[in-house]
């Protein structure tokens, strides 16, 4: 009997993949083809909740593989990132054909065999860390996300065998035990969307919105009243060898209240025109504002010049108080509502410039951004908490995938 990485319960055996298996590599271009519509199974559609793509044939650029119901797709491309997917029939419309990616292995259980490998058992096999540390150990590509697995190096590698009634237990129970992990990830992302709801709710409960009565002592002031515009501009490639802290739009989370980290880089490296900023400044994402990003950055810098440098009158403005108030959800819709172009909106300066703002005594704004800042530090607690959760799943999930192709549930 063959000897594989551990031992099996009795009546189960080791064997090679490339035993059970047989790699389909079937090549063509769509663009040849008379067919309008395909299914296409991609990585970025796996990674999109599995879901297979619907796609004409002017919409596919390069060679895909073909494939039929009954296969399970496994990913060479970044190995570190699991990826295993089973095509099965009933599950797919006729009327499109089945496409995948190259970057896909074709893995079909052997024809001639059919009582020796379920192809679901096959697809939850290969995400094993048993499977998995043997098919890593020798790819091609540099280190990184362009790493490939060698597929002679993946047939080579152990399964474990069970008879084929037990292989369709293990499955059932898989499933069973996953339908509740994915129960509890569906009420942690519950969760994470009621933190967001929750932040959202403070802005909009902090801040008046336009038109209404306001506090004593508050009063609504045009926002080109209380800041301007600092345009200090740099062409960083002009000077190569300096190595600049750069803030780019990528940077920046939608709604981010913590100020986001800079990344070093050389002057060589940065190819545009960049604005330079200083601590005191508001730096308001103009580009799509629906996004909401705004940061008020601690430390000097350069950043995109999507971002509109706001310089207060401090004497009046508190640049955290503005910051926040620019997160809000009325200054968002706003901002919005007032846009120029269509494919990459950005906010109409005149409309930025004579934005309505509530503006209270400095005081008051202090003792605001404290309380925004206190009910920030409990949210990014909770965010913590989540993705700790998080990780617990991924770690089950693991764990229930070693225990079942051991025999063990």
């Amino acid at each position: 009997m063959t000897e594989g990485p551990y031992k099996l319960p009795e009546g189960w055996r080791w064997i090679r993949l490339g035993e059970a298996c047989e790699y389909e590599r079937r090549t063509i271009d769509p663009s040849r083809l008379p067919h309008h519509g395909f299914l296409v199974y991609s990585i970025p559609a796996y990674d999109n909740n599995k879901q297979p793509e619907v796609l004409k044939r002017s919409a596919i650029g390069s060679a895909k593989l073909v494939i039929q119901p009954n296969v399970c797709l496994f990913s060479k491309l970044n190995p570190r990132i699991p990826r295993a997917w089973v095509v099965k029939r009933g599950t797919v419309n006729s009327e499109n054909r089945l496409l995948a990616s190259t970057e896909f292995m074709p893995l079909r259980p052997r024809p001639a065999r059919p009582e020796m490998l379920d192809v679901d058992y096959l697809g939850m096999l290969l995400l094993t860390s048993t499977f998995l540390d043997q098919v890593r150990t020798d790819v091609t590509g540099a280190t990184g996300s362009r790493q490939r697995l060698k597929p002679e190096i993946v047939l080579d590698a152990f399964i474990p065998l069970p008879p084929l009634a037990e292989q369709r237990r293990i499955v059932a129970r898989i499933e069973e035990l996953m339908d509740r992990v994915r129960e509890a990830r569906r009420l942690r992302q519950e969760a994470q969307k009621d933190a967001e709801r929750l932040w959202q709710s403070v802005l909009a409960q902090t801040f008046p919105r336009p038109g209404s009565d306001l506090p004593k002592d508050w009063r609504w002031v045009q926002l080109g009243k209380v800041a301007c515009r600092d345009s200090v501009t740099l062409q960083p490639n002009s000077q190569p060898d300096t190595v600049f802290h750069y803030l780019g739009m990528e940077h920046v989370a939608p709604g981010q209240w913590d100020e986001p980290t800079p990344v070093e880089l050389p002057g060589a490296e940065i190819k545009s025109q960049v604005i330079v900023y200083r601590p005191g400044l508001v730096l308001y994402g103009k580009l799509r504002p629906y996004l909401n990003k705004v940061v008020v950055p601690s430390a000097e810098g350069v950043a995109s010049t999507e971002f509109i440098p706001l310089a207060v009158k401090e004497d009046v403005l508190e640049p955290q108080y503005l910051g926040a108030y620019l997160r809000s959800p009325s200054f968002v819709a706003y901002a919005t509502q007032n846009t120029t172009g269509s494919r990459q909106p950005r906010v109409c300066l005149d409309a930025l410039w004579g934005a309505p703002i509530p503006l209270p005594p400095l005081a008051e704004q202090h003792r605001i951004v404290a309380h925004l800042q206190a009910v920030q530090e409990k949210i990014q607690a909770l965010k913590e908490a989540q993705a700790a959760t998080e990780a617990e799943l991924k770690r089950l999930e693991q764990a229930i995938l070693e225990k079942a192709f051991r025999g063990e549930l």
